[in-house]
């Protein structure tokens, strides 16, 4: 693969977590983990008016290049946490400024020319509207990059023409368990199977289980890694996209890149919120 840039278009969100603000979004979270392995991705979004005093340095601070698009008259999207005892997460959204993100092109802070040099591309939740429209634009400046789509939480709210619309242009598609069981029930089969059909690598991601490579008709079980500890498992699955496109940036295989995934999922679960690790 040729070493170009990495592009990472997703969210930027300030999560409340228990009456205390982090850092997060799926887009923020995954471009964090790039920076502090010194990839220096773009990173695509909205944004409010609010992020330029504090996350927007942030971001840079650990190695981000910030593309967003910022709207002066909102705030950046907002996602409050409530954490229960089988650590599954309650949330109340707010997409402010970002419930805009379908009627904003890449193009908005992207030139063509950058667009051109980009080699690995996430696309992560967003709309079903809105990932067909990048995912489009995008395709029409880089065919030959390794693009992932990553729809996360947003999966319930496609169709299955468009789910499979997407899938047509990707090499990647990325899902944890419950978005697994969504999936199923859009495209009236299984993911796995669809993927093969498509010649499209599938990840599923379990957890503390670990995850699981479809590739060409072979299944590959990479295991987890286990935490020193476990403070919060919010963003732990953007820290093991994280370091998954590192090391598919990096030139290494499917396998190795997984388990380097999982190497940056347990670093994040040791700490509070999702942009407070280190590697």
């Amino acid at each position: 693969m040729k070493k170009g840039k990495i592009l990472v278009v997703g969210s930027v969100v300030i999560d409340t977590i228990f009456g205390e603000n982090f850092y997060g979004g799926t887009g923020a979270n995954i471009a964090y983990g790039l920076g502090l392995l010194g990839a220096n991705p773009m990173l695509f979004s909205l944004v409010g008016k609010d992020f330029k005093k504090d996350f927007s340095p942030h971001l840079k601070k650990a190695g981000v290049t910030s593309r967003v698009f910022i709207d002066k008259n909102a705030k950046t999207a907002n996602f409050s946490i409530l954490i229960n005892k089988k650590e599954t997460q309650v949330g109340v959204w707010k997409p402010n400024a970002y419930k805009n993100i379908s009627k904003t092109p890449l193009t908005t802070t992207i030139k063509p020319k950058e667009l051109k040099k980009v080699s690995v591309a996430i696309f992560s939740t967003g709309t079903p509207h809105s990932a067909i429209k990048h995912l489009q634009e995008f395709k029409n400046f880089s065919q030959d990059s390794l693009t992932i789509f990553d729809p996360g939480q947003m999966i319930a709210f496609y169709s299955r023409k468009k789910l499979l619309e997407c899938l047509k242009m990707a090499n990647l598609f990325i899902l944890n368990e419950m978005e697994y069981k969504q999936a199923k029930k859009i495209l009236q089969k299984d993911p796995v199977s669809v993927c093969k059909n498509l010649n499209l690598t599938f990840i599923k991601t379990l957890g503390r289980k670990g995850s699981v490579i479809f590739q060409k008709g072979k299944k590959i079980t990479i295991k987890a890694v286990i935490p020193k500890k476990v403070l919060d498992t919010t963003g732990a699955g953007d820290a093991y996209r994280a370091g998954l496109i590192f090391k598919l940036w990096q030139g290494k295989t499917l396998s190795e890149a997984c388990a380097f995934g999982a190497k940056i999922s347990a670093r994040n679960v040791e700490f509070v919120g999702c942009q407070q690790y280190t590697v």
